[in-house]
Formats: C-alpha cells, structure tokens, sequence
C-alpha cells in the first residue's frame, strides 16, 4: 500500500462505510464498497464475500474496477508477471484513492461543480505520473459542470465558503461571458490548474442558470451567511438538490441496446442495416397517433 494511501486509509474506510449504510441502486455499488474495504484491510459489516462474475461492458467503468480489485484479492491463484501485478496493483490504489469518492457523489448536483474542480486538481497532482497524464487529459474533455451556467450549482454547495460564493457573486455582476454562446463549455489550457478557483469560472452569462430553472435571484443580493435563513433561498436549494446529474441510467441503456442488438445478429452488416431500418420506420411513424397508422 502506498504512502499517501496509508495516510488516507482512514478516511477512505469511514467514506466506503457512511455509503454502504445508505441503499444502493444496484448490488454491483455495494460491492465495489466492500472489495474497496476489503483492499484496505477492513471487514465490511457483511464479513468478508465475494460476488459472481456479472456482465463486463465498455459503457461501465465500474465492473472493470470490481474485476481490477478482485484480481489482486486472488493474484496466489494463478500467474502474474511482475509489471502486471504492479500494474493491478497501481490501478487498484487509484480505485479506492479517486475513483470511489467521485463515483459515489456524482449524483449529487449541488456539489457537481466543486467536485468537478477538484477532481481535476487530484488527477494532474496525482502520485503516478502516467497516471496523471492520461486522467487529467481525459476528464478535461468532460468538465460539464464547469461552465458559465452550470457553475451556479456551487451557490448551493454547503462545502464552498462564503468567502468563495461572495467572490462568485461579484464575478457574476464584473465579468463578460467567455463565449457569445453561454453554454459553451469552459476550455482548460496549458494554465496552472492549482490557481484556478469557482469563481474564475463564473461571468454575467450565470445568471441564465437561474432564468431556465425559474429561480429568484434576490437571495443574490444578501450576503452568503445569511441564505440559509431567507425563504426565496430555501425553495430555491430544493429545487437545485433535486436535480438528477449522473449518467447511469445513459450507460445502462447503451450495454442494453448492445445486449439487445448481439441477440438479433453478430454480423455487423446487419447490425448496420438493422440501424437503417429502425430510422426509416422511425421517419415513417414518427408517433403513435391513431390517424398515421391507420394511413
């Protein structure tokens, strides 16, 4: 186990714990916890067991780091060259270190920003430095919540300061837009990614955050220490909390489709063909009305 690891070993088993405490959608959740557990040298509540195999898809990162784990749980029973288990092993750490933390959040939305942000400041500092460049290169493709509008979210977030959100709010009122198109998703440079902060994200275009979700703005005008208190940012927080943000039901229907598609032919031709008579029966019917089926 690596230093840094060892050092955060407590945290990490108290994090893995305080989840498998809440229900999980699905059994491959708890279980991902409990190999986590199991690799730091804790005993989940349910003792010490072990799922069978399930389905392996591309679309879900998750069973890879279950099998990733469970490899080197059982590396004695089989054969492993010296750089492949070094290799699981590096992996394994990233799994339990990273991976487990911000998997298990991403549902939130109000935290979705500084989550985002600190994700990307762990992987371009993280320990393996291949690690590192390959992560931190990739997630810059998938900052979506750190963008003009989505931004707002961290007004919400109990974990950003006062201090911070004071320094949004005055970004929002001084700052011009990024881009004539305020959706568009911020662009990470070359630029010291340990400088940048929430509010460098934030610019007039925010405020469209609050406009497509019919939310007052007033509380805005207050300082952040006292929203809590103040009705307008109350109703304002439930309708923010309840916002679904994670991609799993997304991944769950293209493994599917995929599944669904491999029954009915393995030639991709087919498939392909099979693709192009869903869309012209789509463009022909493309709704259920009484009146064009009977056509």
């Amino acid at each position: 186990m690596s230093c840094t690891l060892e050092k955060e070993k407590d945290s990490l088993i108290s994090f893995a714990t305080s989840f498998l405490s809440i229900r999980q959608p699905r059994d491959d959740y708890r279980e991902l916890l409990e190999l986590s557990l199991i690799f730091l040298g804790h005993t989940p509540l349910r003792g010490i067991r072990f799922m069978a195999p399930g389905a392996m898809h591309h679309a879900r990162w998750m069973s890879k780091a279950i099998y990733c784990l469970k490899i080197w749980m059982f590396k004695s029973q089989f054969i492993l060259t010296t750089k492949e288990e070094i290799g699981i092993r590096t992996m394994c750490i990233f799994i339990v270190k990273i991976y487990i933390k911000v998997w298990f959040t991403a549902p939130n939305s109000i935290t979705s920003s500084s989550n985002d942000l600190n994700l990307l400041k762990q992987l371009v500092n993280y320990e393996h430095p291949s690690i590192s460049k390959v992560t931190s290169k990739k997630f810059k493709s998938h900052l979506w919540y750190l963008c003009e509008e989505l931004i707002a979210f961290a007004f919400f977030d109990p974990t950003v300061s006062h201090d911070m959100k004071r320094k949004m709010i005055c970004a929002m009122n001084e700052k011009d837009g990024f881009s004539k198109i305020p959706s568009k998703k911020f662009q990470l440079g070359e630029q010291n990614v340990d400088s940048l902060s929430l509010d460098k994200f934030v610019s007039k275009h925010t405020v469209n955050f609050f406009d497509r979700l019919q939310i007052s703005t007033k509380f805005l005008q207050y300082d952040p220490a006292t929203w809590e208190s103040r009705d307008d940012y109350s109703a304002a927080f439930k309708i923010v909390s309840n916002i679904r943000v994670v991609n799993d039901n997304a991944e769950l229907g293209v493994a599917l489709i995929e599944e669904y598609n491999s029954i009915i032919t393995k030639k991709e031709s087919q498939k392909q063909f099979l693709l192009q008579v869903v869309q012209d029966h789509r463009r022909q019917y493309p709704n259920c009305d009484k009146k064009l089926l009977t056509a």
